[in-house]
């Protein structure tokens, strides 16, 4: 048997140790937090160790010295049961949605946050963004933030954590998962691009994707200070050079249109705008999985058709104005020109009545 440097390094630590104790594992230096074991550190060398032994309650020590300390092998939390999983595992989706200004808003989307970050989804299994986040209740701390109902901005209950749904679909969709329902929302969003919001109705509409890879993932959603929360799927690293790519395939503007309203409380001159305008669109969104810049599978993730809202305005009563009447100018004499060149009239001639 060939010996690793690894093992030459053991060799005086372990033959101080009854037979059977010493377990040489063929596995690469890594980093793993075990309890302190009084056994162990009077085997192991001081260079294992820092100067002199941390303080705190758990102590770094290199991997490959979990055969030797007993308080790991007791304690299964604290063993890694596959050391190379530490290493496969990458992001395979990743979407960040800002943290409104709202305080209520705010509330609610840390709180939906909280409930899907750390889940775990086992290969095969389905998440279910209302079963894990629940009713959104005013007992379960959720408070009134701005929602559409019907392309109209209303408040409501729990308003804002369609951003966080819409973070796990965006995600989802870059992880190349199969998406089993979403619903876009009744009006447009400015947090996320044409066809990939996620709108939230507890009881009836919900956000479901299944994982179809062949490793569990793990769900990270999580504040960033205080101007966003990263929403992280991690699994299974994909081998080099594999991506998957959302985008639009077609996307047409829909120019918004102004309604005006008179007003008879307002004074004239006065203009206020209800309803700011925002175009509509028709998209259609797509997905491409690629292997070192060439398509290999793509698909048609969904066709959407968005009214532009139209700027609502209304103004004041135009005042009514009474109808003048027009006055013809004067005419203008006109004297006869002189010396026209015409002969004067001969005397009257006596009739034969005249006498």
């Amino acid at each position: 048997m060939k010996l690793t440097p690894v093992l030459l390094a053991l060799l005086p630590a372990c033959a101080a140790l009854p037979a059977g104790t010493a377990r040489a594992l063929p596995m690469p230096p890594a980093l793993l937090l075990t309890p302190p074991d009084e056994a162990l550190t009077r085997l192991l060398p001081m260079p294992f160790w820092e100067t002199a032994p941390p303080a705190p309650a758990f102590r770094m020590l290199p991997l490959w010295t979990l055969g030797l300390s007993s308080n790991a092998f007791l304690d299964p939390s604290l063993r890694l049961a596959d050391w190379r999983s530490a290493f496969d595992t990458a992001a395979l989706g990743a979407f960040d949605v800002p943290l409104r200004d709202d305080p209520a808003e705010r509330q609610n989307i840390l709180l939906s946050a909280q409930a899907v970050d750390n889940v775990t989804l086992a290969p095969g299994a389905e998440f279910s963004f209302n079963a894990l986040v629940g009713e959104r209740t005013p007992e379960r701390g959720y408070q009134e933030g701005l929602m559409f109902d019907n392309g109209h901005v209303i408040r409501g209950t729990g308003g804002g954590i369609c951003l966080v749904a819409t973070g796990l679909y965006n995600a989802a969709l870059r992880a190349g998962l199969t998406i089993d329902e979403r619903h876009p929302h009744s009006g447009l969003v400015s947090y996320a691009q044409p066809g990939c919001d996620a709108g939230i109705v507890y009881g009836q509409e919900d956000l479901r994707f299944r994982n179809t890879t062949s490793r569990p993932l793990t769900i990270q959603a999580r504040p960033v200070g205080d101007d966003h929360v990263a929403v992280r799927l991690f699994g299974h690293r994909p081998p080099a050079g594999h991506q998957v790519i959302v985008k639009p395939t077609a996307l047409d503007r829909i120019a918004p249109s102004t309604v005006t309203r008179l007003d008879p409380a307002l004074l004239p001159g006065q203009k206020v705008i209800d309803q700011k305008p925002r175009a509509g669109y028709d998209v259609t969104l797509a997905r491409f999985w690629t292997v070192k810049g060439r398509v290999v599978r793509r698909e048609i993730v969904t066709r959407e058709h968005r009214d532009a809202r139209p700027e609502i305005v209304r103004i004041a009563v135009p005042v009514p104005v009474a109808p003048s009447i027009p006055v013809a100018p004067p005419t203008a004499l006109v004297p006869a020109p002189a010396g026209d060149g015409m002969k004067p009239l001969p005397p009257p001639v006596p009739s034969e009545t005249s006498l």
